[in-house]
């Protein structure tokens, strides 16, 4: 896959980006209640499961902006990647421990649909069951088992994550709609808030209209 390393000579945001990533180092996360009646209807009708399927809508909506694809490359330059697949996590039945797996991104959403269910269902027959890895990633993880109001995760490692970490929990009903809380982490020195608010402003319009972009 593509990278594309940036000449921070020329950059706009060369500024920003050192002044969080050297002086005021920080993550942050912001969380927004999701109308997804539509989508959740619509793999309803079309007997889809929602965690691949929402999966696929929220790479969509990463790739569709370079300062969600911003990574290091082996040689420590700054850049981002063409395209970055999601690293989700699923849960053994039987421990009860996480694992992950990788599915590459594909714009087509039933040809990524049916990777990832592929792996979903090779890991449920064989929990040894792993995927191949590679550097343009970004992180999904899901929590059914409740509703929050916020998300945070706190990186300890000694390499910076400069790739987003997306997460949902479990959708409740209000006002006869179905809304799910999804957040979103990335780290400020590629990302502001005028990033997530695009994020957040894609993610709405695909669950409102998945008839348009999931055929």
């Amino acid at each position: 896959m593509g990278f594309n390393i940036i000449d921070m000579n020329t950059w706009a945001r060369k500024e920003c980006f050192n002044h969080f990533f050297n002086n005021a180092k920080c993550t942050y996360s912001i969380t927004v209640n999701i109308d997804i009646t539509n989508l959740y209807n619509y793999t309803k009708t079309n007997k889809l499961r929602f965690y691949p399927t929402f999966t696929w809508v929220v790479s969509k909506v990463i790739n569709s902006y370079q300062e969600f694809k911003m990574a290091f490359d082996e040689e420590g330059s700054l850049g981002f990647f063409d395209e970055i697949g999601p690293s989700y996590s699923v849960l053994n039945d039987k421990t009860k421990v996480m694992s992950d797996l990788y599915t590459s991104f594909n714009s087509i959403f039933e040809n990524f649909y049916k990777d990832m269910e592929n792996a979903l269902n090779r890991y449920k027959e064989d929990n040894t069951f792993t995927t191949k890895f590679q550097n343009n990633f970004f992180i999904v993880s899901c929590l059914p088992w409740f509703n929050y109001t916020s998300f945070n995760v706190n990186n300890e490692g000694s390499t910076p994550f400069l790739f987003p970490m997306v997460t949902w929990g479990k959708f409740f009903e209000e006002d006869d709609k179905i809304i799910m809380p999804v957040t979103i982490q990335v780290h400020h020195a590629v990302a502001d808030g005028y990033h997530c608010s695009l994020f957040f402003s894609d993610l709405k319009e695909i669950s409102l209209n998945p008839e348009q972009y999931l055929k």
